[in-house]
């Protein structure tokens, strides 16, 4: 069977094409990098005799090369629709096994991951496959997600800051490097995406990234939000309001803020009042108040 290797370039360097002479004619290599990584040794490309080596530099953005390398993969498999072949993600960055398992589920089982590419000829090679179920690292992020995302409140924030703080510490990272990585960890504690979020960010933090995501998600599952607070109806229905109205940077970084005002108030007057606080601009608590009407209107006052 004829074989796809993809590979992460800025992941694994040239220590993932080592074996790339003990392939052959049958295999194709589809090399992705960005300027940040571009070192790809001509020593290691001339080894590759008679096999197909293409060399894809994609935009040094955040997760972009993960993106194109996924979005390419998806491309071959729709353009090889007919054919046989197994494809191999070549990276250590087991966030690739999440799109691995959404493939077997819909019947492509022909898709794995590995730490380099791999001949006949190699023994040893570390090798992950996925089953069809989903795999225990999506099932911890979704455990994860569901526990936090769009449910701490300001007291909750505080709460797992502390915790994280304590237990990164207690795992042996100095306070200013636990301070760096709580700074992530309450940036999107809310988001619906949160994990992806702080993953990307430790990413540009810290060359060992991946030891210590683990170490985040390891410490995250052990985090109780207050069990007291309940999602109300009428929060879930301002939660869908914000996402669909309110897109400009300097609303979204006061999410929480412009929620609680609009979930506490009483009066359209207390509305207006505690927003003057927040923004202190007139003008921009006018296109808030405008944009509310809908959620407000129900309200007594003017």
């Amino acid at each position: 069977m004829e074989k796809i290797y993809l590979v992460d370039f800025e992941n694994v360097h040239n220590k993932g094409l080592e074996n790339i002479d003990t392939l052959t004619e049958t295999d194709h290599v589809h090399i992705f990098y960005t300027e940040n990584a571009s070192n790809i040794s001509l020593d290691i490309l001339t080894k590759g005799k008679g096999t197909d080596i293409v060399v894809h530099k994609v935009p040094a953005r955040k997760q972009s090369l993960d993106m194109h390398l996924v979005s390419y993969l998806g491309y071959l498999l729709g353009v090889n629709e007919n054919k046989t072949y197994s494809y191999v993600i070549v990276s250590n960055d087991k966030d690739y096994d999440n799109i691995i398992a959404f493939w077997h589920e819909r019947g492509i089982k022909s898709i794995s991951r590995e730490q380099k590419v791999s001949g006949g000829n190699v023994v040893n090679q570390k090798r992950v496959t996925m089953p069809v179920a989903a795999p225990a690292p999506q099932t911890t992020n979704n455990k994860i997600n569901t526990g936090m995302a769009n449910k701490l409140s300001g007291s909750d924030r505080s709460k797992l800051n502390v915790y994280m703080q304590r237990g990164l510490i207690d795992l042996g990272y100095s306070g200013k490097t636990a301070n760096t990585i709580c700074k992530c960890v309450i940036a999107y504690c809310n988001d619906e995406r949160m994990l992806n979020e702080i993953h990307n960010d430790l990413r540009e933090e810290f060359s060992d990234y991946s030891e210590v995501y683990e170490d985040v998600k390891t410490l995250l599952k052990g985090f109780s939000p207050s069990k007291s607070r309940v999602t109300t109806k009428r929060e879930l229905q301002v939660r869908s309001f914000f996402g669909q109205h309110f897109r400009k940077k300097i609303y979204v970084d006061k999410k929480e803020d412009i929620i609680k005002i609009i979930l506490d108030a009483t009066t359209r007057q207390q509305v207006n009042n505690e927003l003057m606080k927040l923004y202190r601009n007139g003008d921009q608590v006018k296109e808030i108040r405008e944009t509310l009407q809908p959620l407000i209107k129900d309200l007594p006052g003017k």
